[in-house]
């Protein structure tokens, strides 16, 4: 079972950040899924939500914010007792300081159609600057994006990101190219993954936090979890 670190390491430093992508590393975790929208200057930033105010407490959206300004805000806001400040980083910063990391799932996250063409060009462009064809998956549960990003570049590895059971998540990842099919937790069921097998997906389930649930999903042929507790999740299936 792969472990990959949810937004770095979610429930054991400042999602998104950084500083938790290099915590989660530092404890041996080498997977990780990471959030992508565009500032207001169209700058790859590593971001989850919408509105700033969960991890910042500043009020508006990313998306009306320049890459600078989102430099200086504080993240770690839904972090108690994280001791120093965590700024919100691009998607160049983020892959500079986990240079070890064998692989990324980069969840683009749902914007308008304009914006959306312009992050997939400039996507395209950085995962080729950064030579990561070997060592990314591009997630997105908006299926226009995914359906672009395949027209676009047919060599970069696609993932459709399903939370609910219609549209079909395995028919839909096969019409759209995809190769990994990301799950909730909710629809991991034996049938649905031996389906998305037959077609050489990988399956990875999000999100997982319990041990128990874990080895049940890689009893059932989960390739891999998304976890906010790697280290934790680590340990597990080192110590089966």
């Amino acid at each position: 079972m792969i472990i990959v670190g949810h937004r770095g390491a979610r429930h054991e430093a400042p999602e998104n950040t950084v500083e938790g992508f290099t915590y989660a590393q530092a404890n041996g975790c080498q997977h990780f899924e990471l959030d992508i929208q565009l500032s207001s200057d169209f700058e790859l930033m590593v971001f989850h939500d919408d509105t700033l105010v969960r991890t910042t407490g500043t009020r508006g959206k990313l998306s009306r914010a320049d890459s600078q300004s989102l430099k200086k805000m504080d993240a770690r806001r839904n972090t108690p007792g994280w001791i120093t400040p965590c700024t919100i980083p691009s998607l160049q910063d983020v892959i500079n300081n986990a240079p070890h990391a064998q692989h990324w799932q980069f969840e683009v996250k749902a914007d308008s159609r304009h914006r959306l063409g312009i992050l997939a060009n400039k996507l395209d462009n950085f995962i080729a600057i950064n030579a990561l064809k070997d060592h990314v998956t591009v997630t997105s549960s908006d299926r226009w994006f995914l359906q672009l990003m395949q027209q676009q570049n047919r060599i970069i590895e696609l993932g459709y990101v399903a939370e609910w059971r219609f549209p079909n998540p395995v028919e839909t990842a096969i019409k759209l190219g995809c190769s990994y099919l990301c799950l909730n937790a909710s629809l991991a069921t034996a049938k649905r993954i031996a389906a998305a097998k037959a077609h050489n997906m990988h399956v990875s389930v999000w999100t997982v936090n319990d041990k128990n649930k874990m080895k049940e999903l890689e009893g059932i042929g989960v390739d891999s979890v998304i976890t906010d507790t790697p280290t934790f999740a680590l340990k597990v299936f080192k110590n089966k």
